[in-house]
């Protein structure tokens, strides 16, 4: 069995919460955000260390079957969702979600303990600053940094021409799949609300840049999230995931 998508583990452990985790958006969020950029890429040249969750092959069907079922259903499952909102818990179990009782615990439990990252790959990737600006370029799974820009005057992240506004601190949904003590994320998400009712036809784009201090030390977590779509055609949907050394 192919190994399950980062992506898949971070949707399902969204999924599993009633309601979503506020996040601290200030100045000094900012501030500190691009101070830890600075002196993460104060350096000619890095070790990306390409990663995926390890998890047990049995759980990777569940979590797969999980996801899909609840994808199949997405009206049912928002307001199953928006029902125990109130209540901020995790969901209780419904037999909607394509898995068994049991395994629904195993979800649950995986999540309590997320599975380690193991490296898949590893590339060299190139720093260059000018004007006070970061750019990068790496080769094979790494050549999608190529697109991103770092301007630490400005205080801007830029991917592919668009600007990428900052998002704040990663809360603890959002760090716990990553086994992250803490993190910044910048995140952009556009849609061509003209064609949102028409979902076959839909334009629409999201961008997701994650930096953060995993448990283990030694490395600093990395992650673009690259979703593209063009009168409902998919053009792009990358997640590049790992650990900068």
């Amino acid at each position: 069995m192919k190994k399950i998508p980062v992506i898949i583990l971070f949707a399902v452990f969204s999924l599993l919460h009633s309601s979503t985790f506020s996040q601290s958006l200030d100045s000094t969020s900012l501030v500190l955000a691009f101070h830890f950029t600075d002196s993460l890429f104060n350096r000619a040249e890095f070790t990306y260390d390409i990663a995926e969750p390890d998890i047990p092959k049995d759980i990777q069907s569940i979590l797969a079957r999980f996801s899909d079922a609840v994808s199949a259903d997405k009206e049912w499952f928002i307001d199953y969702r928006n029902k125990y909102a109130a209540g901020g818990q995790l969901l209780p179990y419904n037999e909607r979600f394509g898995i068994t009782p049991g395994e629904y615990m195993r979800i649950q439990q995986l999540e309590k303990v997320p599975p380690r990252m193991i490296t898949i790959s590893q590339q060299k990737v190139t720093v260059s600053r000018e004007n006070n600006v970061i750019h990068f370029k790496g080769d094979g799974e790494a050549l999608i940094l190529k697109y991103l820009e770092i301007d630490l005057q400005q205080q801007k992240v830029i991917f592919a021409g668009d600007t990428i506004p900052f998002a704040g601190e990663m809360n603890a949904a959002q760090l716990s799949p990553f086994r992250l003590t803490k993190g910044h994320m910048w995140r952009l998400e556009m849609a061509d609300l003209k064609s949102t009712l028409q979902t076959d036809k839909i334009t629409a784009r999201v961008v997701e840049l994650d930096l953060g201090l995993p448990i283990e030390t030694g490395k600093t977590f990395l992650r673009i999230k690259y979703q593209d779509m063009q009168s409902g055609v998919t053009r792009a949907d990358m997640d590049l995931t790992g650990f900068v050394h």
